[in-house]
């Protein structure tokens, strides 16, 4: 016979979502504080001149199996909230508008996906794409015993260059949100294994038709409210009370309330603040501020007239602009969503000049180039963890050392065997909280 606990997760991101998720599901009653007005944390919508945009644009993919889950558990209709194309990652150059590399994964089962991937990419010779299979290969699949940095990882390997520059360090910047000088070779890896030593449709691109909000948030707080759970927008939790080797309480908006159990799913920072002031978890708080975290700024661009790109995710080297997305799949043909990740000159620039730079750098990729309407920049200015060697060392655990108190969250480390932690993704994210509910919900059973 299981006992039913009273739970409380502070933190109303995907993490603590998932985690709730979880934990209705085997019927504990759950209540989630979130001292924002509205659910999603850094991957949340946003309204502007009447059109709903996302914060940030995130990539997903079909190796996000955990998402899939936690959507099939909330009954969400996937089908209906992506569009999964296979998957293609086209790098144009900002000065030209050339292609600088097309690679194109057909639907094989790994390895072949990539075997004829490769094969088929006309910007190598015949002799660089039977060196480059061999020696990804070997990449892939060399265990890194040291931590170094993704340039030093990659110089070793002999690839040919224009794969390294065109192609993998663009891929690492987005994955990571780290540049490849200061990127954990360990990490890089482990995210190319998952891409390609994975079943194809792992592959495959994930995107979404709605807003980041109606993807996840939205289905998820419809579900634990269906299963009696309480969900309590602007209410930040400003305390908690331990006696002996337990949580005896937390403050809510100055009202002291008491739950079995509570799981931390706020940000690093507001989760090392709380810890802070218990004995037991000091040292899990200067673990925290440990880390270091980057930005990601996104320039939305919206045109006159309706605007298509070569593939709805390109990727673009040699400017300011990384990648930019279509947002016609979510019903706003005439935006245009551009990335850029980690730190750069681009910080530094007044809005105004960095709109003409990145609207002359798409004039260049799509011909004609529509009117520039309007402009929304927004930078999340802790967006991610700073992937770097050795950044698992700063990453907490779960547990606490307090019994009834546990975390979870993108940054948390959740590997078992010394294995790399996942990079700061959604995918992170709802993979740590369901792991960490699973982690009560084992105890309680």
């Amino acid at each position: 016979m299981s006992l039913k606990q009273h739970i409380a997760i502070v933190g109303g991101g995907w993490a603590g979502l998932a985690a709730a998720i979880e934990l209705c599901k085997h019927g504990h009653t759950i209540t989630l504080f979130e001292s924002s007005p509205q659910l999603g944390g850094r991957a949340r919508s946003i309204e502007w001149n009447d059109i709903t945009l996302d914060n940030g644009q995130h990539l997903m993919l079909g190796a996000y199996q955990q998402m899939l889950e936690c959507l099939n558990t909330i009954q969400a209709d996937v089908k209906s909230l992506f569009k999964q194309l296979p998957h293609r990652m086209l790098i144009l150059d900002a000065q030209t508008g050339s292609s600088a590399f097309d690679l194109q994964l057909p639907t094989y089962p790994a390895p072949l996906h990539l075997l004829f991937g490769v094969l088929n990419t006309p910007s190598l010779s015949v002799k660089e794409k039977l060196l480059l299979l061999l020696r990804f290969n070997k990449l892939l699949n060399t265990t890194i015993t040291t931590d170094m940095n993704v340039t030093e990882w990659l110089s070793q390997a002999k690839l040919p260059a224009r794969y390294i520059k065109n192609l993998l360090e663009p891929v690492c910047l987005a994955a990571l949100t780290t540049h490849p000088n200061e990127a954990s070779a360990r990490a890089f890896q482990n995210v190319l294994q998952q891409t390609f030593n994975a079943p194809a449709e792992f592959t495959d691109l994930l995107i979404p038709t709605t807003d980041l909000n109606q993807v996840f948030p939205a289905l998820a707080k419809e579900y634990i409210l269906q299963q009696g759970g309480e969900i309590k927008t602007r209410h930040k939790v400003q305390q908690l009370q331990i006696e002996g080797s337990c949580i005896k309480s937390i403050t809510v908006n100055d009202e002291v309330l008491c739950f079995d159990q509570v799981i931390l799913a706020a940000s690093p920072a507001a989760s090392a603040k709380l810890l802070e002031k218990l004995q037991p978890c000091r040292n899990i708080s200067l673990q925290i501020n440990r880390l270091k975290y980057e930005p990601v700024a996104t320039l939305y661009l919206h045109f006159k007239q309706a605007v298509s790109l070569p593939c709805p995710m390109t990727g673009i080297i040699n400017g300011i602009s990384n990648w930019v997305f279509e947002r016609s799949l979510s019903g706003n043909d005439h935006l245009l969503a551009v990335v850029i990740s980690a730190q750069g000159p681009h910080l530094e620039m007044p809005e105004e000049n960095l709109v003409k730079t990145v609207y002359a750098e798409l004039k260049h990729i799509i011909n004609p180039l529509p009117e520039l309407l309007k402009s929304k920049l927004i930078i999340e200015k802790r967006a991610t963890f700073q992937c770097h060697p050795g950044v698992d060392n700063n990453r907490p655990g779960i547990d606490t050392g307090l019994s009834n108190l546990k975390l979870c969250g993108d940054y948390v480390y959740i590997e078992e065997n010394n294995q790399p932690g996942l990079p700061s993704t959604l995918e992170g994210a709802l993979c740590s909280g369901v792991k960490c509910a699973k982690s009560i919900v084992s105890k309680h059973n």
